[in-house]
């Protein structure tokens, strides 16, 4: 195959970062862009070429013979019907999380990519991390023992979405980074959280997560917070683990001083902390290079359709939790 052509659906804050990374390689073309906001549309000639056409309407794009694929990033409520749309008139579809706003739609855009023989891709783009995927090498290594429990954490001032709350803004990362390491589905959740900002759209929810072998989660997401922030610690019966997505160096951190019962008291003990080596690359270069490499290679995502489905039953059960004000309910 020669370069995948792409039609980019949504150019926000996010679709212009998929424009310039994609342009950043090789093996990929954006012929088009739609974009339906009209501050967006002002900013496009000083970004794009003559060469990319434009347009407010996706079909469009997806009429378009030429194009191959398409990245849609676009509001949560509008996946479902574009990435039907596109995956329908024969395009192979990447798609930012979460993939939809309910495991029904979700099955059906599933089932519709297998019988149409065409890639359905979700942007988790924290799975194509590479701190996150040395922390995942080294779990399995049992580096860090039997893992007990794991802080997620992840804040930022904005932005701030109309149409999702912050449990289907922050968590699919959450549970995307959870099903990789532990490949395990939770056994319940609750969540709790607030609204400040507009009546019925939580700002700020903590969930807590229940998975086999007595693992216990606890995360925070929030778009109320005067910066970013993205982080976890993982404790395991040898050592603790620390990730800082923010952190100029040393994102990935090993302590060695969980602290030990002996005859009955607490004993710690300080040996400061290693910086092992993670790979190279941006997670969003790596995630858009794992699509092409699929649609040439013709092999399922890591984050593929099925993979979000997993992600989206779990947001559901956190979405009652909310409702009912922290119910802990059983994941079935």
């Amino acid at each position: 195959m020669n370069k995948i052509n792409i039609g980019l659906i949504g150019f926000g804050r996010f679709g212009q970062n998929y424009f310039r990374t994609f342009n950043e390689l090789e093996d990929v073309e954006v012929r088009w862009i739609c974009s339906n906001t009209i501050n967006t549309r002002k900013e496009m000639p000083l970004i794009l070429n003559d060469k990319i056409k434009t347009t407010i309407d996706y079909n469009d794009i997806l009429n378009d013979d030429g194009v191959d694929a398409v990245a849609i990033v676009t509001p949560a409520t509008t996946h479902y019907k574009i990435a039907k749309d596109a995956i329908n008139s024969g395009k192979h579809v990447i798609v930012e999380k979460p993939l939809t706003l309910s495991s029904k739609d979700a099955e059906d855009l599933v089932k519709i990519s297998n019988g149409k023989k065409k890639i359905l891709m979700v942007g988790h783009i924290h799975r194509y991390n590479p701190g996150i995927q040395k922390l995942k090498e080294d779990i399995d290594k049992g580096k860090l023992g039997k893992i007990n429990y794991l802080h997620y954490t992840h804040l930022g001032n904005g932005p701030v979405r109309e149409d999702v709350n912050a449990l289907w803004d922050f968590f699919p990362h959450t549970l995307t980074i959870l099903d990789y390491f532990f490949d395990e589905l939770p056994l319940s959740v609750n969540a709790k959280g607030a609204c400040y900002l507009r009546k019925g759209i939580h700002d700020v929810v903590t969930v807590d997560i229940k998975l086999p072998d007595n693992v216990f989660i606890v995360a925070i997401g929030s778009w109320l917070y005067p910066f970013k922030r993205m982080g976890l610690v993982v404790t395991g019966e040898k050592k603790f683990a620390t990730f800082d997505d923010y952190a100029e160096k040393e994102k990935l951190k090993y302590y060695d001083n969980r602290p030990k019962i002996i005859n009955g008291k607490a004993i710690m003990e300080d040996k400061g902390y290693e910086a092992p080596k993670i790979g190279s690359g941006k997670p969003l270069t790596n995630q858009l290079k794992h699509f092409l490499d699929c649609i040439k290679s013709n092999k399922t995502p890591l984050t593929d359709g099925s993979k979000a489905l997993k992600t989206i039953k779990v947001l559901e059960y956190a979405q009652e939790s909310l409702k009912f004000n922290g119910m802990e309910i059983e994941i079935k």
